[in-house]
């Protein structure tokens, strides 16, 4: 019997399950909520930055650089910078199982995982009969 728990990503608000062998803290439904959710904080921590007087000066050198290599382009180069795709949301899974979201395993819904025991090889044993047997 596969534990899941239920988790709402933090930043699309998908709902999605997850198993304990898969669980490492996620707040996020996939990669690519994960790698979005860190480009807006590092944005947001940049426009912080930006509004001390080092930001401001470290900005105004960055501009003087960017303006100069831009007097050497020639007319036939172009930007090799990609475009970003913020509304990258990944498709919803629909399933009458619920089932893990990385690993594709169905199960039981818990609220909150057993501890695991480490350490004591018969602690570890005692808390599977416990979840097996429902009591």
């Amino acid at each position: 019997m596969v534990l899941l728990k239920h988790i709402k990503c933090k930043r699309c608000l998908l709902d999605f399950f997850i198993c304990h062998s898969c669980w490492r803290g996620q707040a996020y439904c996939s990669k690519e909520c994960r790698k979005a959710a860190r480009r807006e904080a590092h944005r947001k921590a940049q426009q912080k930055y930006r509004q001390t007087e080092k930001g401001k000066e470290a900005h105004r050198q960055q501009e003087r650089r960017r303006r100069l290599q831009r007097s050497k382009k020639t007319m036939d180069d172009t930007s090799s910078t990609p475009g970003l795709d913020h509304d990258n949301v990944p498709e919803v899974l629909s399933s009458a199982m619920p089932c893990c979201r990385f690993c594709g395993k169905t199960g039981q819904i818990v609220d909150h995982f057993p501890r695991r025991g480490y350490g004591n090889r018969y602690e570890s044993t005692h808390l599977v009969s416990i979840y097996c047997q429902g009591g």
